[in-house]
């Protein structure tokens, strides 16, 4: 384990523990959250080392990596996929004239598989082989395994994307610096992250399915993400709460907290809680934000 003094971010010493969870998915092993007191980022501390967090992935139930249709939760899951990678796609149509993109954890390759039906250029990054081979084999799209970000050009991509990637990255400012170094000028980035400011957060606690430790090691706030690509010569442009998201969530925390998914209870629950983002500042269970290059 890595057990980490300052800040991921801000490199305060100020931290205090927030909230102890477990990893419900695959080893029922309990981890902490720490809170930096400084810039209010939250952070898994300690964490797995790099090299030892595989295990933790081992899970069947591990939907955007199988594409598992069986079962009404992992069916109603690829039914909403298809109209979030729509939706997606046309997001960054909207906010870019991107016409080489790059997706950072691409999964299986639907979005990309939609963003080439529009005429972009489109190249995935996606350390998991299954996921991986699942969209070279079934759309022929250019997928690299290597992560590193240092095999890119400057300059080289219009837009990039990461959905539901970057809780997962263990050097956050070596990461946000290589994107700068790899988006072109005016270059549109889209990120999607869990946001523990939500209502379904605060509702759920440590049942929370969102924390999902310790894959994650970073956890956001609005206040936080925007921070960050701030300071690494990005503007913010728009927010956009993901709402299938609070149901899904929501769901997994039933289930997390009571051995049942309670389909009736966690629709209830995700729906107050996108309520509450609409009426309010909370922001959903997870948000979608737009940067762009200002270099």
């Amino acid at each position: 384990m890595i057990q980490l003094s300052n800040c991921p971010i801000c490199k305060s010493d100020k931290i205090k523990d927030f909230i102890i969870s477990r990893d419900y998915s695959t080893t029922k092993e309990k981890f902490k959250i720490a809170e930096c007191i400084s810039c209010d980022f939250l952070f898994t501390n300690p964490r797995p080392k790099e090299e030892a967090m595989n295990r933790y992935y081992e899970n069947d139930s591990y939907i955007s990596h199988t594409n598992n249709k069986k079962g009404l939760f992992n069916l109603m899951y690829q039914i909403v996929r298809k109209h979030a990678i729509a939706s997606k796609s046309n997001l960054l149509l909207k906010t870019s004239n991107s016409k080489k993109h790059l997706d950072i954890g691409c999964g299986t390759g639907e979005f990309l598989n939609a963003l080439a039906k529009k005429g972009i250029e489109c190249e995935g990054i996606e350390p998991s082989d299954i996921a991986r081979e699942k969209a070279i084999n079934n759309y022929k799209i250019k997928v690299n395994k290597n992560s590193d970000l240092k095999q890119y050009k400057e300059k080289e991509f219009d837009s990039i994307s990461m959905w539901h990637v970057l809780e997962h990255v263990y050097d956050l400012n070596k990461t946000i610096t290589n994107l700068d170094r790899i988006i072109n000028e005016k270059g549109t980035i889209v990120i999607a992250v869990p946001n523990y400011k939500s209502f379904d957060a605060e509702y759920y606690k440590e049942f929370w399915a969102a924390w999902d430790l310790p894959i994650h090691l970073n956890h956001f706030s609005e206040k936080t993400i925007i921070n960050i690509f701030e300071k690494n010569n990005f503007k913010f442009i728009k927010k956009k709460g993901m709402i299938f998201d609070s149901f899904y969530v929501s769901l997994l925390s039933n289930e997390f907290k009571n051995g049942k998914k309670q389909y009736l209870k966690g629709f209830f629950i995700g729906l107050l809680s996108n309520i509450k983002a609409l009426l309010g500042n909370r922001g959903c269970s997870s948000n979608i934000y737009i940067f762009r290059s200002i270099k």
